[in-house]
């Protein structure tokens, strides 16, 4: 039976991101089309340190992997276990954005522009995703631990994995804008980057159960 537990990302130390790191290299490894080069090189592979801290805090990338005028907050993970081995991550965090921190205070008060920013899903290979829907009960429990009305955002790449815009849809999530985007690092071409919008985290919950 698969049992989720919930972290805040900074209480788990370097070792433990790279254990998740490792699962996240394999996983992507089965679901990508690409080379191992290119699949390092998007899960910073060759950087563990830059893994453990852009996961214990976002924050560390603004300005880097993500735009200037972001900031993240109340980050958490969701790690699924099966016989005291993780099979699985998923993490999310609160996310405003605007040219200055008043500005972003001010959307972190308000929640309608306080996301819910769904970072990534990950379940080791070998496990059956639709038939144990370890990511379903992942994205669940980060779900019922946000703010019920706060708007839900997700970044994916419909060309890489295609099945993914469909399963967002059917959850409630519009798309809201593209770019293209270097994901397998500065050398390599870019690819189409979607960002996925829902209204409120308490109906994508909500439809995950129908």
């Amino acid at each position: 039976m698969t049992e989720i537990k919930l972290y805040d990302p900074r209480n788990l130390d370097q070792e433990d991101w790279r254990q998740l790191q490792t699962m996240a290299r394999a996983a992507f490894g089965q679901a990508l089309d690409r080379t191992p080069d290119e699949i390092d090189a998007l899960i910073e592979w060759d950087d563990p340190g830059r893994y453990y801290r852009s996961h214990r805090d976002p924050n560390y990338e603004v300005g880097h992997r993500f735009n200037g005028d972001q900031s993240f907050s109340n980050q958490r993970v969701a790690i699924a276990m099966e016989l005291n081995e993780p099979v699985g991550f998923a993490y999310s965090a609160n996310n405003v954005s605007g040219e200055t921190e008043e500005i972003r205070a001010h959307k972190r008060l308000s929640i309608v522009k306080n996301y819910l920013w769904l970072r990534e899903f990950v379940v080791t290979p070998g496990y059956d995703l639709q038939r144990k829907g370890i990511a379903t009960q992942m994205g669940r429990r980060l779900l019922w631990h946000a703010i019920p009305i706060q708007p839900v955002s997700a970044y994916i790449w419909p060309d890489e994995i295609p099945f993914i815009q469909d399963r967002l849809e059917a959850l409630g999530f519009e798309q809201t804008g593209e770019e293209p985007i270097k994901i397998y690092g500065e050398d390599s071409e870019p690819v189409k980057q979607v960002r996925m919008q829902a209204r409120t985290a308490w109906g994508v919950l909500r439809r995950s159960y129908s």
